[in-house]
């Protein structure tokens, strides 16, 4: 979870920079795509693995386990579903290759 926590940070970091950086428009869709699918994917692993790891008291309405996976699981698709925006940094390799 720890690693996949520092790849979405880079990846968040590495957009916003791109952003601050006036990237064309283009591009622009494929680095927050990316960011974007990384994070609501992290968000409901680690959501998961807290409720695995403590039991059932990640149900508990007392516990903010639950309550925050389940703020994630609302939030993930909020912009877009991680498949929906898959297709879209994809097209990068697509133009490299």
């Amino acid at each position: 979870m720890k690693i996949q926590l520092t790849l979405t940070r880079a990846s968040v970091e590495g957009a916003a920079a791109e952003l601050d950086a006036g990237v064309p428009p283009d591009r622009r869709m494929v680095v927050v795509s990316r960011a974007n699918a990384r994070a609501a994917d992290t968000a409901l692993l680690v959501g998961r693995e807290a409720v695995q790891l403590h039991g059932a008291v990640g149900h508990a309405d007392e516990w903010d386990i639950g309550l925050f996976t389940r703020k994630a699981m609302a939030v993930a698709n909020e912009h877009g579903s991680a498949m929906a925006h898959r297709p879209r940094f994809a097209r990068l390799f697509d133009g490299a290759a």
